[in-house]
């Protein structure tokens, strides 16, 4: 399958970048949250996000040789937690359910170190919950390291 990584164009990439809230929900499961609150926060975060991002974003959509949409990718400047350094941030990253394990991902988040390089940037990091397993290999597989846990006991 050829894959093309391209910048978002407009509504209709918006709608399918919004739609996969639901699949990044999915991967989300803790002990003091139900499932409504876990999608609504999950529609919340991709809105926030997507809908007016700032200038310097990052939010490109992989298709395949039709151009069908395969999945997307949003990144942002970040800050490094110890030292305040400027580094990139993926806040989203997803495919659809077709796509995955066809490399989608990968071709997406090279993308990122792409424009992370490009932006004087020396490290990409991103947030991934503990529960999405296929996620946290998925990264472990790409150089990411845990660099801090956080930790929650329901009362």
């Amino acid at each position: 399958m050829g894959i093309a990584v391209r910048r978002v164009e407009g509504a209709e990439d918006l709608g399918f970048m919004l739609g996969l809230g639901a699949r990044l929900a999915a991967g989300i499961r803790t002990a003091g949250h139900t499932a409504a609150e876990i999608g609504a926060f999950q529609d919340e975060y991709s809105a926030a996000n997507l809908r007016d991002p700032p200038p310097e974003a990052l939010t490109v959509i992989a298709v395949d040789g039709e151009g069908a949409k395969l999945g997307f990718l949003h990144a942002l400047p970040g800050h490094d937690g110890i030292t305040g350094e400027a580094n990139g941030y993926v806040a989203l990253l997803a495919v659809v359910d077709a796509a995955e394990g066809r490399g989608v991902a990968q071709a997406l988040l090279r993308s990122a170190e792409e424009w992370a390089r490009e932006n004087g940037y020396r490290s990409l990091s991103l947030d991934v919950f503990s529960s999405n397993g296929r996620a946290l290999h998925f990264y472990e597989k790409s150089g990411f390291a845990a660099e801090s846990v956080r930790m929650v006991k329901p009362l």
